[in-house]
């Protein structure tokens, strides 16, 4: 099967078949939006559990995970490779742990190995502001990855968990490259030259990531896509293209980055409560983060439709087993490079 010779039914077909895994799923802040994901067939999605939330809160947040997922016989906690491979055999849905920054590390590296215990397997550096670890990606300076911040990679390298780069500085995620022993990963990141956003990444960044042999998840949010509000499919699969053209199709996937304030997920005036509290807290700059409404791209409006990106990449002429490595087959390869099983 390829771009060229779509049968009807192909595309769903191949879908149902894949492995399909969304590499950031902010907007599994509220457990109960799993029934999005689990309609769109994602065979494992990877909920943020932690953003700038102190050690004292995040654990509650573990706590709150844990006891979901034992109530729910659909899912189950991705620990190895392994456990994503068995939920595609049950019919179900894994659930990886994922950080957005390392606030909740605080300043004591003996938190990581806790959160390591209860399931953690991904961590991301800053969240768009420096740390402890290293400058974000919206920071006035770029001074690269801190001497704790070399102790926390080499800490994630001994705990086995996947060091991510997204919303992080130039240079910090560089170095961080320098220090991981394994792949690294842009769970949510946009090539820069397409679209010049500063949550963006360069080239460089890119083919370095590749060279670990790590991933970029390609990243759904409209204000990384362009100036268009209401990006279509075909301007998302450009980003795809374009990281497959620089890095070769075993290292780019998604991170579509579906999020709490997005479109149709609240009402319009929840949404912008939430967005004016991220923009007077710094979590968000309002030159990089427009207002809401925010759309991601026509046909994957949200995790449900995830099949017709799979059916996007066939007609733009990918042939299946490319389709699947961009699907969920590359994070797989990743996770299980990292933790084993």
């Amino acid at each position: 099967m390829d771009g060229q010779d779509i049968k009807p039914g192909d595309a769903q077909a191949l879908h149902d078949d894949a492995i399909v895994i969304d590499g950031v799923c902010p907007l599994l802040m509220e457990p109960g939006n799993v029934d999005h994901y689990i309609k769109g067939g994602l065979t494992a999605a990877v909920p943020t559990l932690a953003i700038r939330e102190s050690a004292e809160v995040t654990l509650r947040t573990f706590g709150r995970w844990l006891r979901f997922i034992d109530g729910d016989d659909r899912l189950r906690l991705a620990e190895t490779a392994a456990d994503i491979e068995a939920a595609k055999k049950d019919g179900g849905m894994a659930i990886v742990f994922h950080f957005q920054g390392t606030d909740a590390v605080e300043d004591n590296l003996d938190t990581l190995d806790a959160y390591h215990a209860m399931g953690l397997r991904m961590v991301q550096l800053t969240y768009n502001v420096k740390c402890r670890v290293g400058d974000g990606a919206l920071e006035r300076t770029d001074a690269g990855l801190s001497l704790f911040g070399q102790d926390l990679v080499k800490r994630c390298n001994d705990l086995k968990i996947v060091v991510d780069g997204s919303h992080t500085g130039f240079k910090t995620t560089m170095d961080a490259m320098e220090v991981c022993d394994g792949p690294f990963v842009f769970s949510h990141a946009n090539a820069k030259a397409l679209h010049p956003s500063p949550r963006n990444i360069t080239d460089e960044q890119m083919k370095a990531c590749a060279a670990t042999g790590g991933i970029v998840g390609i990243n759904g949010f409209p204000s990384f896509l362009g100036d268009d509000p209401r990006p279509t499919l075909d301007r998302f699969i450009e980003f795809i293209d374009y990281a497959v053209e620089l890095m070769g199709i075993d290292h780019v996937g998604l991170g579509i980055d579906y999020y709490m304030g997005m479109d149709p997920i609240i009402p319009a005036e929840k949404a912008k409560a939430r967005y004016d509290d991220a923009i007077a807290t710094g979590r968000w700059d309002a030159s990089v983060y427009p207002p809401p409404p925010h759309y991601f791209p026509s046909g994957i409006e949200t995790p449900a439709s995830l099949s017709n990106l799979t059916a996007g990449l066939l007609a733009r002429g990918y042939a299946a087993d490319d389709v699947k490595k961009v699907m969920g087959g590359n994070w797989l390869r990743v996770f299980r490079t990292v933790w084993g099983g």
